[in-house]
Parts: structure tokens; sequence; C-alpha cells
């Protein structure tokens, strides 16, 4: 793939609604891999204040997503299914979270992520399955 799609890509992670709601997300693309950093604040917190599931699984299933979109330039992907593993809970933090694709074939795309903190240490991980839609990556918004 070129580094224009990897661009386009970022452009349309930058682009989606959701974006508004987490201040200061940053999404770096390249072949097969996909990096997610995201500054945590209490914003994302639950009422125990640890970081929610939910922006877990955002990083996590984002940096996967991602890393198997920049190996496909023709459709849009969808999360068929993604698997979760806590490690470790989060307060405020800098959280990184890495996709990397780890197979493919003609019917799907498998990537696997980890969320590490700004000590280094792993405080998430998983596996997402990836299929292509009916959707043309150049009719998605923020990709043209």
């Amino acid at each position: 793939m070129s580094k224009a799609h990897y661009d386009r890509l970022e452009q349309m992670f930058h682009s989606a609604p959701i974006q508004n709601m987490l201040i200061g997300a940053e999404m770096s693309v390249e072949e097969r891999k996909a990096i997610y950093s995201l500054n945590i604040s209490k914003d994302y917190f639950h009422a125990a204040e640890a970081l929610h599931g939910a922006i877990y699984f955002k990083l996590l299933d984002d940096a996967a997503y991602f890393a198997a979109a920049s190996i496909e330039s023709t459709y849009f992907l969808l999360t068929k299914s993604y698997t979760i593993h806590f490690k470790r809970p989060v307060e405020v933090d800098q959280l990184t979270a890495t996709g990397e694709v780890v197979s493919e074939n003609e019917k799907e795309i498998v990537s696997m992520s980890r969320i590490v903190n700004s000590a280094g240490k792993i405080v998430a991980e998983g596996e997402g399955l990836f299929v292509r839609s009916r959707k043309l990556l150049v009719d998605q918004v923020g990709y043209r």
C-alpha cells in the first residue's frame, strides 16, 4: 500500500464523530501496523475511579482495525469479533495501543493489539477479526 492510503486512513480516524469525545487522540498507520495514543483523564473513568472498559475497547479495536485497514484499499472493514484480556486498571496516564496484522485470507484479516501505559506495562491486549463490508472505502467520510 501507499503512504497516501495510510494518510487517508488517519484522516478517516480523525473525522469520525466519536473522536470529538476523545480529546488529543492520535493515530499513526503504516503497513500492517497502527499506533493509537490517548491521554487518559478522569473524564473516561467509571464509578470506581478507573478507566471504563469502553475506552480499553476503543483503543484496542481501533489499533487492530487500522492495522487491518492498512492492507485493504478497496472496502471498508467491519469488526466481526474482538476479544479483550484486561491486565491492570488504569488511572490518569498516557496510553499507547499498537495493532499488528497477524494473518489474512480472502475472507478475513486477524489483528492483535496491546495497550501499554507510560511505564511500559501492558494494561490490556486482545485479538480482532475483521471482514470486508460492501461499502467502498473511497465513499467513507474522511477517506477521500
